[in-house]
């Protein structure tokens, strides 16, 4: 009743779901046999993956314990914060409505800027184990040959993701944070007459998928990044380690002297 086809081969798989093509019916009206179709993927949860994430991170706090009382280890790793950040990050990726509203926010702060591109979440066909969005054909960032085929310059597609990493980072506070390759594409504007689109636009844009996992700069965060990135640009040590001391994440009995030590050899 919601889709009038839908792809049962994967478009593409993951641990906790995968994506299928499909044509949206949007009904118009009163009427469903008034309806127009739109292409779009769905990304649909394994069944039962709920229960089996549970287990796993259950099985993974009894091996945490165990891990801690080695007390070399203990002393270098918070292994009960790093599952604790590990086990947030989980649910939130299997919360496909957090993950619609992440995409949503993003696209707000790229609306200004025309060579990023975001695909529309289709919200009366999702739910918290269904996310339905706009199909975006378009070529891997890895997949080189395609994009110097499309005329496409790659120096300038990195160029364009650095300056939008330091834009989510630097002015959004809030970034895309599982930028791997199956994550990043490419998309040629169609070199057709009467396509719609105007000369003035680039000529291929940047596209962001999957935003299950996105972060928030806080404000201490934001401050010791700034730093950091003053201390690596005078080559300061010291002002390096302070930085990270400053974004807590480093643990109360490190040795600072000797992290001051290292970091000066990487200048």
């Amino acid at each position: 009743t919601i889709f009038e086809l839908f792809q049962i081969e994967p478009l593409a798989s993951a641990s906790i779901g995968q994506v299928h093509k499909a044509t949206l019916k949007v009904i118009h009206g009163d009427d469903p046999g008034q309806f127009t179709c739109l292409p779009v993927v769905v990304k649909v949860q394994r069944p039962n993956i709920h229960t089996i994430i549970e287990t796993d991170l259950a099985a993974l706090d009894v091996v945490t314990g165990w891990l801690e009382r080695y007390r070399p280890l203990r002393k270098h790793v918070n292994l009960k914060s790093l599952l604790r950040e590990f086990s947030q990050s989980v649910h939130l990726e299997m919360d496909y409505l957090n993950e619609g509203r992440n995409a949503e926010t993003f696209a707000k702060n790229f609306k200004n800027n025309p060579q990023v591109l975001v695909p529309a979440v289709y919200w009366q066909s999702t739910t918290l184990r269904v996310l339905t969005l706009q199909d975006v054909l378009a070529i891997k960032i890895t997949a080189y040959p395609a994009i110097e085929a499309a005329v496409i310059n790659r120096a300038e597609v990195a160029n364009v993701l650095l300056d939008t990493y330091l834009k989510e980072i630097f002015e959004d506070q809030f970034f895309h944070a599982d930028p791997h390759p199956g994550n990043l594409f490419v998309l040629p504007r169609p070199a057709v007459e009467g396509d719609g689109t105007d000369s003035a636009d680039p000529p291929w844009r940047l596209v962001f998928v999957d935003f299950g996992m996105a972060g928030r700069i806080t404000d201490n965060l934001f401050t010791g990044m700034r730093e950091m990135l003053i201390a690596v640009g005078i080559q300061d040590a010291r002002r390096l380690v302070k930085a990270y001391q400053n974004m807590g994440v480093l643990l109360p009995g490190a040795d600072m002297e000797l992290m001051e030590r290292a970091t000066s050899k990487m200048f």
